[in-house]
């Protein structure tokens, strides 16, 4: 877990957007000092009250700005990232070196565009339509370092300095988090004047297996089992994977809810579907997570009932054929195929070597071949889909 280093001139409230983002799990992270340049300012309760470390680094009572910084530095030992949140001084070159591609921060407009301490009153002078804010890495000028995220804030004819302010700030809360998350999970990458946002890792811990063809199923979960990804199941599925000594988590223990009406329901539950279709990058949907008890699934395997195969038999009744129309499984197969930027889909038993095989090297599986797999989902389930309607449509 990396270490976060906060310098605040004021209130606090990008402060208190970091700490809620920490305290809810979004950020895999801790405040472990907060600093100001100002005595009895809100971020230091902010601070206290969340029980994290915090100093006043006076300016008034150094010689030079170079003694202050080195007392800002000396607390900052040990830190990963350094985040000024409305911190109000102009920090040295020497400073800025130090912390290189570690130092960040948010300024109240949509840079390049009106830099400097009085953004709102610059905006609305110019008669600009639209501000905002920009998170960027902090280089020896004044924000003019690399701009990593911005949100738009559409500037009103009677806004005034405060109420733009206002607006622009709940946007400051929801993108400085996001900011940090990708530098965090190693996304940010300085290239000039730009910043790359790479796809990052998408580790696997949780795996869902509900397979009505078993066939590699249970070798799959024993060498996921063996890169200590936890192995959830249904029914047939789950009773095969733990009789080979894996464990296994059933689903019905997991969403505290019984398989019912002859397994037609099992899988259709938030614990499940909130898991593969949580966007990872959301705070509210991360905070949503946390509040529901809901965690996260990262690789979803999964085919479907053997429609196909049973219409195929002599003297099929339509009873058969309907009871053999899979639901929960297109359900999952969807949600993971749309959410591919973050799990990863199987649907084909050809590919589980594969995917093992990836796990086991990287811990993941990189995200094209998230992309491949997920075309290859959809287009399973529309094929699911189409046998079903000529199906129908025949009998």
């Amino acid at each position: 877990m990396i270490k976060l280093g906060v310098l605040c001139s004021g209130r606090g409230t990008d402060l208190q957007s970091i700490i809620d983002a920490t305290a809810s799990g979004y950020l895999a992270a801790e405040v472990s000092i907060v600093l100001t340049d100002k005595p009895n300012v809100g971020a230091l309760a902010r601070a206290e009250e969340a029980g994290i470390k915090n100093i006043c680094v006076d300016r008034k009572n150094f010689a030079s700005r170079a003694d202050f910084e080195a007392e800002l530095l000396r607390h900052l030992k040990g830190v990963d990232l350094v985040i000024l949140a409305g911190f109000m001084r102009i920090l040295s070159a020497d400073f800025v070196k130090h912390y290189e591609g570690r130092l960040m921060n948010i300024h109240p407009s949509l840079l390049p565009a009106f830099p400097g301490a009085h953004a709102h009153r610059d905006v609305l002078a110019y008669g600009a339509k639209v501000s905002g804010c920009t998170v960027h890495f902090v280089d020896e000028g004044t924000d003019s370092g690399p701009i990593i995220m911005q949100a738009a804030v559409e500037v009103m004819e009677d806004d005034t300095e405060e109420t733009l302010a206002a607006r622009v700030l709940e946007q400051e809360h929801k993108i400085y988090p996001q900011a940090i998350k990708l530098f965090i999970e190693g996304r940010l990458k300085i290239v000039g004047r730009r910043v790359e946002i790479g796809g990052g890792k998408m580790k696997i811990k949780r795996a869902l297996i509900s397979v009505s063809n078993k066939i590699g199923a249970v070798e799959l979960a024993k060498k996921l089992s063996k890169c200590g990804v936890e192995i959830i199941s249904t029914g047939g599925t789950g009773k095969a994977i733990r009789a080979a000594g894996i464990p296994v988590t059933y689903v019905s223990d997991l969403t505290g809810f019984p398989e019912i009406m002859n397994g037609r329901v099992k899988t259709l539950n938030p614990k499940i579907h909130g898991g593969i279709l949580a966007v990872r990058d959301n705070p509210e949907h991360v905070k949503q997570m946390a509040e529901n008890g809901i965690e996260p699934i990262d690789l979803v395997v999964v085919n479907l009932y053997p429609f196909k195969k049973t219409i195929r038999k002599p003297n099929v009744t339509l009873e058969d054929a309907i009871e053999n129309i899979d639901i929960g499984g297109p359900a999952m197969i969807r949600a993971a195929a749309k959410n591919f930027k973050y799990v990863t889909v199987v649907t084909n038993p050809e590919r589980y070597d594969e995917i093992a095989a990836l796990i086991k090297e990287h811990g993941e599986v990189p995200l094209d071949v998230r992309k491949t797999l997920a075309a290859e989902a959809f287009a399973h389930t529309a094929d699911y889909d189409a046998a079903i309607t000529k199906y129908l449509s025949e009998v």
